[in-house]
């Protein structure tokens, strides 16, 4: 029984293991499951395998589909990063992360990645991906690394060769780039492409192989070479700049083939790109008939290239315009135009039409200018500037244009506006170079000039610089560059030296040399090539300028006759220099006596006898020029280059003969007036000078302001009556409040004389108005005329009617007379004055001004009627009540006292006295308690004052009796007393103090003291 147990439990322990067997390990089961679709469960187990440690491919791999299959395509590289990491020789894993960089659109990590599945794989067709990859991310080093590695897989693909020589010249490897062409070309057997031709010609000639270059191209060409090939390449050398081998190349197979139109015109093309013009007019003028329409625009282009504008525009004869390219038809009209020939660009107009022009604005401005339109050849310019078709070099013609319409400004501001870079063409920097100058540009150009000479060497850059330096630069330089310069243009060396002259002549001399020199340098050169009359001009000027003005005047003699203002200038100058002075007075005033000279020519021989010294020769004609410009100051001032050359010739009697006939008529101008009295001033004729004064200071045509001016001079001649005779003339007509009137009174002091009294009162009687006779009065009055103004207003109403010492009846004339009044004491008659004048009165200033001029008269009772009416016309005016209430005070009417009082200090005034006086007030109507508070106000302010006198002093010991404080006050009494020990309204007023408080014994001491 035990034995078949054992043999069971045996049984049942084999079939556990062997169905354990059968059960699926983790990575059989994630396979499972993925071979099931059941991506959720797969992804779930093969994440917990990767989570456990386990990097291998076998979990890596299927991990990352899954991530792919769900959509997260960030894990799925995330994993296969790491995976690339840990592994970076798998292929497998490479090509997965190229596509999901892909997917992912990282073109960056692509790129990288894709670099190193090519290494991996070494494949052509991967570095041929690598290179347009690199491409399109701007990754230059590496195309080129990738296009090197394909072309050496793949060396048949003679395209891609061409394209990596390309790449490499772009890069400045000019070395390699010619390798590669030289592979490519000799694996095409010479049948590479014309642009690959083209560059493997432009490197190998940078590369100094010109002979390389050369045979290449011969080679090329072969044996029997047809006529496409021979201009092909041709074209190809003249495109890498040197029409000179291509020249070479095909010249020998031209000379000994019958005549071919299309070979022959590259054949002169070639011509003139190496400037064997001369070669290339005979051929063009030895090809047969008329050409085809296919080759009439390129003949015509040579034409005008070789320079032979006359037999261009006779070709044009009879044949379609629409044939001939625009730049030539433009070159064409310019010529016929600055020829004077109109009728080519009529006929440019008429054949191609309005709508032409319109494509073409700058054509049509040279048009429009040519036929004497400005304003339609300013409107073209402006149109072609406006727009962005022009190329900078028209821009440049458009401008030009522009100011020749007469369009200056518009011009300099379109200049202004250019964008020049250095993609400038060599042809218009000799135009821009000239509208920098136009335009007073000049040190803006000669920077941007150095700018090009070092970015982009030229000639054209050179000389463009060195007419720019020799205007505003260093003329040291130009002159050293001058001299390593064998051949220059004439109009070049020309401009060189006027610039350089005019500069020379404009500086002082110390500064001048290094110009000087380079003008006559440049000069000398100029004239040598041909000593035409402006190249004699320039030699002279220039030797002139260096000192050497003896030498000028032969070259400059030749040129008199018909040489303008410009050689007289130069002659002018070198006789000066010469210091033959009088032999240039007596040259031009012959050439003045000749007569027939028009008005800017005699301005201008003028001005070269005035600058010269020639004074005496030139005031006959300066006079007639006075004369003529009469005495409106208007145009130019002929006088005063009289006047001038005049005092220089010690002629100024002639001077002062004619402003007095001009002062005769009319009063002098201001500055003919200025210049009379300077003449007669320098004649020494005071006598006239004080008589022309006064009557030019009383002359009743002038305006007042230009009457008052010769007071001042009147004054520093000493002459003080005329002085005040001019400014009684001006202040009469004004008032005394005008300026005129303090002037004279400031002649006449203080107190002015009996004559200046009664020529106030003359006026005061003349006024026209009580109101300007009152002011009139009121002066008399402040200058001590008061007791004129009372016997003229007193008893004749003002003037006017009136009993014998009545007031006056006028109102204006009171105030007036009550000032007299006071001003002469006359204290009953003011009273009486002032008390007439209260019931019109309105006017509270002048009340108050009647009170207190009453009150200093001693007339208390018309003051106290004048307050009074103050204050029914403004019942809170201070002043009214302070004194009426004072008034009450001492006239003993407490009640009033009280109320006028309280109704002044209610106002809050900083005034002690009227608080005490109040509050004497209240004492005496037995209200001490009432007092009291004005007592204390009154001590407080009476203590703030700063300098208080005696009377102050009294007053408040005054004051603290009253508030009780005896000791104090009688301490206050004895320092009077002690200062003041004769003093006996001070010893009584102790004394009732010291009674008052019942202190008998001290009163009697007091009283008893001498």
């Amino acid at each position: 029984m035990r034995a078949n147990i054992l043999v069971v439990l045996v049984l049942l322990l084999v079939g556990i293991g062997a169905s354990l067997l059968l059960i699926p390990r983790s990575g059989e089961l994630a396979l499972q499951k993925f071979r099931d679709r059941d991506y959720d469960s797969a992804r779930a187990v093969y994440e917990e395998r990767y989570a456990a440690g386990d990097r291998s491919g076998a979990t890596v791999m299927p991990l990352t589909r899954l991530a792919l299959a769900q959509g997260d395509v960030e894990r799925a590289i995330d994993l296969t990063e790491a995976f690339v990491i840990a592994e970076p020789s798998s292929v497998e894993a490479r090509e997965l992360l190229d596509r999901l960089y892909r997917d992912a659109q990282r073109p960056g990590d692509y790129l990288e990645n894709l670099k190193a599945l090519a290494e991996l794989r070494r494949s052509a067709d991967l570095f041929r991906e690598l290179a347009y990859a690199a491409g399109f991310r701007d990754r230059m080093a590496l195309k080129a690394e990738a296009l090197a590695r394909y072309c050496a897989l793949r060396p048949d693909d003679v395209d891609a060769q061409q394209e990596l020589a390309a790449l490499l010249a772009a890069r400045g490897d000019h070395a390699g780039a010619v390798d590669w062409l030289l592979r490519a070309d000799d694996r095409a057997k010479g049948n590479i492409q014309p642009d690959g031709r083209e560059l493997l010609m432009s490197l190998l000639i940078d590369l100094d192989r010109e002979d390389e270059a050369f045979d290449r191209a011969r080679r090329w060409l072969g044996e029997q070479p047809t006529v496409a090939d021979m201009i092909g390449l041709a074209s190809q050398l003249a495109a890498a700049a040197r029409p000179d081998l291509a020249l070479r190349l095909i010249e020998p197979q031209v000379t000994k083939r019958e005549h071919v139109l299309a070979l022959e015109l590259t054949y002169i093309d070639l011509l003139i790109a190496t400037d064997r013009r001369d070669q290339a007019r005979l051929r063009l003028a030895a090809l047969p008939g008329p050409v085809e329409d296919a080759q009439f625009g390129r003949l015509l282009a040579l034409e005008v290239n070789a320079g032979m504008m006359r037999a261009a525009l006779a070709t044009t004869e009879g044949r379609d315009l629409l044939l001939v390219p625009d730049w030539v038809l433009a070159g064409l009209a310019e010529t016929a135009l600055r020829e004077g020939d109109r009728t080519f660009p009529d006929r440019l107009y008429r054949e191609l039409g309005d709508g032409f022009l319109g494509d073409y604005p700058l054509l049509a401005a040279n048009i429009a200018l040519g036929r004497g339109d400005s304003a339609a050849a300013a409107d073209w310019a402006a149109r072609a500037l406006a727009g962005d078709a022009l190329m900078p070099g028209d821009r440049l013609s458009a401008v030009r244009i522009l100011d020749r319409a007469g369009r200056r400004a518009a011009a300099v501001a379109a200049f202004d506006r250019l964008t020049l870079t250095g993609s400038l063409p060599e042809e218009s920097l000799e135009e821009l170079a000239a509208l920098f100058m136009d335009f007073d540009r000049t040190p803006a150009g000669l920077a941007w000039f150095a700018d090009r000479r070092q970015a982009a060497p030229s000639p054209a850059a050179d000389q463009g610089w060195a007419r720019l330096a020799a205007k505003s630069g260093d003329p040291a330089a130009v002159a050293a560059w001058l001299a390593g310069q064998p051949k220059l243009p004439l109009a070049l060396l020309q401009d060189i030296a006027g610039s350089a002259a005019e500069r020379a002549s404009s500086n002082p001399p110390a500064r001048d040399r290094p110009a000087a020199a380079l003008a006559l340098a440049a000069s000398q050169r100029a004239f040598a090539l041909e000593p035409s009359p402006r190249s004699r001009l320039a030699l002279a000027s220039a030797l002139t300028v260096n000192g050497k003005p003896a030498e000028a005047l032969p070259l400059l003699a030749p040129l008199l006759a018909d040489g303008g203002v410009e050689v007289e200038s130069a002659y002018i100058a070198a006789l000066d220099g010469a210091g033959r002075s009088e032999e240039l007075a007596r040259h031009l005033t012959a050439k003045l006596a000749k007569g027939g000279l028009s008005d800017a020519d005699q301005r201008s021989i003028v001005a070269m006898l005035l600058d010269h010294k020639a004074y005496r020769a030139a005031l006959p004609l300066l006079r007639v020029w006075a004369e003529r410009q009469g005495g409106n100051g208007a145009g130019d001032d002929w006088l005063g280059v009289y006047a001038d050359a005049a005092a220089k010739a010690n002629a100024l009697p002639d001077l002062l003969t004619l402003l007095e006939s001009r002062s005769s008529v009319a009063p002098l101008a201001e500055a003919e007036d200025s210049l009379y009295r300077d003449t007669l001033a320098k004649l020494g004729r005071k006598a006239e000078l004080r008589r022309y004064l006064l009557a030019r200071a009383t002359d009743g045509r002038l305006p007042a302001d230009r009457r008052r001016e010769p007071v001042s001079a009147l004054l520093a001649l000493g002459d003080k009556a005329g002085a005040e005779q001019a400014l009684q003339r001006l202040a009469a007509g004004q008032g005394p409040q005008s300026e005129d009137f303090k002037q004279l009174v400031y002649l006449w002091g203080p107190r002015p004389p009996a004559a200046g009294l009664d020529w106030i009162e003359a006026r005061a009687k003349a006024a026209y108005s009580p109101a300007e006779q009152a002011a009139w009065y009121d002066r008399l009055t402040d200058y001590g005329g008061g007791r004129r103004v009372i016997a003229g207003l007193a008893g004749n109403g003002g003037g006017r009617a009136g009993t014998q010492g009545a007031v006056p009846v006028q109102p204006a004339l009171k105030s007036p007379y009550i000032e007299a009044l006071a001003a002469a004491g006359k204290g009953k008659e003011l009273a009486d004055a002032v008390r007439a004048a209260l019931p019109e009165e309105t006017a509270p200033d002048r009340l108050r001004r009647y009170a207190r001029l009453a009150e200093q008269t001693g007339q208390r009772a018309a003051a106290a009627q004048a307050w009074t009416a103050l204050l029914a016309r403004k019942p809170e005016d201070a002043d009214a009540l302070r004194q009426l209430g004072m008034l009450a005070y001492d006239e003993n009417r407490l009640a009033d006292a009280e109320r006028l009082l309280r109704r002044y200090v209610a106002t809050g005034p900083d005034d002690y006295e009227a608080h005490y006086f109040l509050g004497e007030a209240l004492t005496a109507l037995k209200r001490p308690t009432a007092a009291t508070p004005f007592y204390r106000t009154a001590l407080s302010q009476l203590r703030a004052r700063a300098g208080r006198g005696d009377a102050a002093i009294q007053t408040e010991a005054n004051l603290l009796n009253r508030l009780g404080k005896v000791d104090d006050a009688v301490a206050l009494f004895k320092a009077l007393r002690k200062r003041r020990p004769a003093d006996r309204q001070l010893k009584a007023d102790y004394a009732s103090m010291l009674i008052e408080n019942g202190r008998l014994p001290e009163a009697r001491r007091v009283l008893a003291l001498p």
